[in-house]
């Protein structure tokens, strides 16, 4: 017997800072926009991530937890419950309102967003380095490379808006990319920050003369 989910899957979902620290985990980011072009079961999912389907039951718990994915139809075979899963959404967005902008408890919520992109992007980096999966021995553009470049320069407002155009047009073409993965191939992560950064603290101010001049015994 199958059971059928009748639930609307939402074009557009915010994450807020709690559900950017579930999607944190690239397991959990992967297996989200994987079930976001159809629904799959669990050993669906293990078999693209190559990896058993014991160690995605969690994952897939903590996702439907906290409304990030549901299952859209279950049925018996064998006596075990299949139960399909779907994506809640087919797009999600950051919630930047709820990031706010100063007191202290925005801070932590931004400091969600930045452990989101930074720390994991830092952490796969390092692992895929130490595991042989990044080769050192190849450089850009070359597939299986490293691509970490950081650069501070002086744009005017046609030049900062062209480029933040072809970075979001980019972002977008990775975005389409991974909600319809291939059925074979690598694991690739893509990072990416452009935004106003601050000018260099001015250099501190000289002391006035006079009042570095030593005093002298005569001075009144």
């Amino acid at each position: 017997m199958s059971i059928v989910t009748q639930r609307r899957i939402k074009d557009r979902m915010s994450l807020d800072p709690a559900l950017l620290r579930v999607l944190a985990d690239p397991v959990r980011s992967f297996v989200v926009y994987s079930l976001v072009p159809e629904a799959k079961t669990v050993k669906q999912l293990a078999a693209e991530l190559g990896c058993p389907p014991t160690r995605l039951y969690y994952h897939v718990q903590q996702l439907e937890k906290h409304g990030l994915v549901f299952v859209q139809r279950s049925r018996l075979v064998s006596g075990i419950q299949e139960r399909h899963y779907r994506a809640a959404a087919r797009d999600f967005v950051l919630d930047r309102d709820a990031l706010g902008s100063g007191s202290t408890s925005d801070r932590e919520r931004s400091e969600a967003l930045l452990a989101f992109v930074f720390d994991q992007t830092r952490l796969e980096i390092a692992r895929g380095l130490e595991q042989g999966r990044i080769d050192v021995r190849h450089s850009a553009p070359a597939p299986g490379s490293l691509m970490a470049y950081r650069n501070v320069l002086k744009l005017d407002r046609a030049q900062a808006d062209r480029l933040y155009r072809r970075l979001h047009a980019f972002w977008m073409e990775y975005e389409a990319i991974a909600k319809q993965p291939a059925e074979d191939g690598d694991f690739y992560a893509f990072a990416v920050a452009l935004y106003p950064n601050a000018p260099l603290d001015p250099p501190p101010t000289a002391p006035d003369k006079a009042a570095r001049r030593p005093r002298r015994s005569t001075d009144a």
